[in-house]
């Protein structure tokens, strides 16, 4: 899986071979599989480079769907399972802002290490991470379900985020929050102070959909940001 492309190839790219593997329905041939693979590399690319680029982040979750359904149907075939690891593991480190979305990702993750577990009969360490993180994950869920939101545990490297980012709502509403972000943002560098910009325009968008949230700033005083 090449990265040396910009944003819009690797786009058309990944349109290409989604056009045609969603243009049947799922299929068990070797040149069918080739595709779903293929498929699922666009969506790792695209993703990657959006973030890279700081272009159209707000597609990464749609990306993930997409993965997702390709992803599950490799894992079904032996000969597939490290190609199937390999996009589902990379793209784990794209995905943000969408536990729901994210706690699959783990879990789909989990069966494929699994599964290749069986095929070699021989114990993978990542296993137990990853059963930690979706523990972790299964949980401050079901208390950003039951509207628990002091019982959340906070992830990540020391920097607490708002708990609130673990509700539903939020993730049914960041993605268009953050295009609308960015839309009033087209003139501004993305060098130093960038974030605070962003944080600003995300904290107006989220609060049109009843979201009061606290930027990583407000979260961390203490911090020294950009």
């Amino acid at each position: 899986m090449e990265d040396t492309y910009d944003l819009k190839t690797y786009k058309e790219e990944y349109r290409r071979v989604l056009d045609l593997a969603e243009s049947k329905s799922l299929e068990k041939t070797a040149e069918a599989l080739d595709l779903y693979y293929d498929v699922c590399c666009g969506c790792v690319l695209v993703a990657e480079a959006s973030l890279r680029e700081q272009e159209g982040e707000w597609e990464i979750a749609s990306l993930c769907k997409v993965l997702l359904k390709y992803a599950a149907w490799l894992e079904e075939f032996d000969h597939m399972l490290d190609s199937a690891y390999s996009v589902v593991s990379r793209f784990e480190d794209c995905l943000m802002d969408h536990p729901r979305l994210k706690l699959r990702l783990l879990e789909l993750e989990l069966a494929i290490v699994r599964r290749i577990e069986a095929l070699n009969d021989h114990e993978l360490s990542h296993a137990e991470d990853l059963e930690r993180d979706i523990s972790l994950y299964k949980r401050n869920i079901y208390f950003a379900d039951n509207d628990q939101l002091d019982s959340i545990e906070q992830t990540g490297y020391g920097l607490k985020k708002d708990p609130v980012e673990w509700t539903a709502h939020w993730e049914e509403v960041i993605d268009e929050a953050d295009r609308m972000a960015f839309a009033n943002l087209n003139d501004v560098s993305r060098g130093m102070g960038f974030c605070f910009s962003y944080w600003h325009e995300r904290e107006k968008a989220l609060r049109q959909f009843g979201i009061e949230w606290r930027s990583p700033a407000e979260m961390n005083p203490r911090v020294r940001f950009d």
